[in-house]
C-alpha cells in the first residue's frame, strides 16, 4: 500500500518495492557508505516529485516523499538524527545594512555605525520548525542542544507534502468564517501558519529530539496551483506555491474532492521537506 505523502507526488505503484525498482531503473542518482549512510540516493522526476532513498548504517531501507521546490530562504539548519532537521528560515540579509549594534542602549543609531555600514551580525528569525531533509549530509549531526553547530544555506529549498486528506476553503473569507478560522462570530483568525508541534513538546520539556518528527499543520493561502504529472507513473498530482508562515511549495494529489485554486486556503496535516540543491547540482528549478 502505497502512503498518503507518496500518493501526494504521483508515486502510486502496486507495492513500494515496485516503486523503488522503478526509480532505481528510471535513473536515481546517490551514494554509497558516506556519512553514516549505507545508501543515500534520489529519483527526481522530471515533474519535480522527488523519490529519497536512505538507509542508515545500522537501520533498513527508507523512503522519503519530497519534491523539487522554487521557493528558497536563507536558513540555518542542523541534523537531530537521520533525516530530521530542525529549520531555522532567516530574513534575507541586505550587504552593508545597519546592525543592531548600531544602536547604543537608549535607542540611538550610532554615527559611527552608519558610516561603517556593517550587516546585522543576528538575521531576523522568520520561522522555525522541523522538517525531513532528502539530502542529510549537507548538516552537521546534533548531539543534542549543547552540540548545535547549524549550517548557513542561503537558498534552502522549503516545501511540504500532505500526509492525509486536507481542507480546502474557496477564499480566506471562507475560512475565517469557518469553525476551524474562528472563535465565534467576533473573532477570526488569518490563514497563513505552520506549527511543529514536536518542537512545542520539546520546548516545554515534555519529549525529547530522539521522539520527535516532522508532522506539522500548515494552513496555506495559495497563490499558484499546478497540475502535474509524474513520468515514472503517469498519474497526477497538483504542486501548489503560496504563502504559510513563508512562501512555500506544498504537494497535494490530484483526485482531491475539491481542488484548491488561487486565493484558496488550505488546511493540512503535512510533512516539511528541505533541500539545500545537491540533487539539482545547486541549480533553481521553476
Amino acid at each position: 500500500m502505497i502512503s498518503f505523502d507518496l500518493h501526494c507526488l504521483g508515486f502510486d505503484a502496486p507495492s513500494l518495492d515496485d516503486l523503488v525498482n522503478r526509480a532505481l531503473d528510471g535513473g536515481a542518482a546517490g551514494v554509497q557508505n558516506v556519512a553514516g549512510f549505507e545508501i543515500l540516493a534520489a529519483y527526481t522526476d522530471p515533474s519535480g516529485a522527488r523519490l529519497g532513498l536512505l538507509k542508515p548504517f545500522d537501520d533498513d531501507l527508507d523512503t522519503m516523499a519530497s519534491l523539487v521546490c522554487p521557493t528558497t530562504h536563507p536558513a540555518e539548519v542542523v541534523r537531530y538524527s537521520s533525516s530530521l532537521a530542525q529549520v531555522d528560515v532567516l530574513a534575507p540579509g541586505r550587504a552593508g545594512g545597519l546592525s543592531r549594534t548600531a544602536i547604543d542602549g537608549s535607542g540611538i543609531l550610532s554615527g559611527e555605525a552608519i558610516l561603517s555600514g556593517r550587516p546585522d551580525p543576528e538575521p531576523q528569525r522568520l520561522a522555525r520548525f522541523l522538517a525531513n531533509t532528502d539530502d542529510p549530509i549537507e548538516y552537521p549531526l546534533s548531539d543534542g542542544p549543547d552540540d548545535d553547530r547549524p549550517k548557513r544555506i542561503e537558498h534552502l529549498r522549503v516545501g511540504a507534502v500532505a500526509t492525509e486528506f486536507p481542507k480546502v476553503y474557496d477564499s480566506e473569507e471562507a475560512y475565517g468564517h469557518s469553525e476551524e478560522g474562528s472563535m465565534g462570530v467576533e473573532l477570526s483568525f488569518s490563514a497563513g501558519s505552520l506549527i511543529s508541534p514536536w518542537l512545542l513538546e520539546i520546548s516545554a520539556g515534555r519529549a525529547n529530539r530522539t521522539q520527535a518528527s516532522a508532522a506539522a499543520q500548515m494552513t496555506m493561502v495559495c497563490q499558484k496551483v499546478e497540475r502535474r504529472t509524474n513520468q515514472l507513473t503517469g498519474v497526477d498530482w497538483l504542486r501548489v506555491i503560496g504563502q504559510s508562515s513563508i512562501p512555500m511549495t506544498l504537494a497535494l494529489p490530484a483526485d482531491l474532492p475539491h481542488s484548491p485554486h488561487e486565493g484558496s486556503v488550505v488546511s493540512a496535516t503535512v510533512t516539511p521537506v528541505i533541500s539545500s540543491g545537491s540533487w539539482e547540482q545547486g541549480q533553481i528549478w521553476n
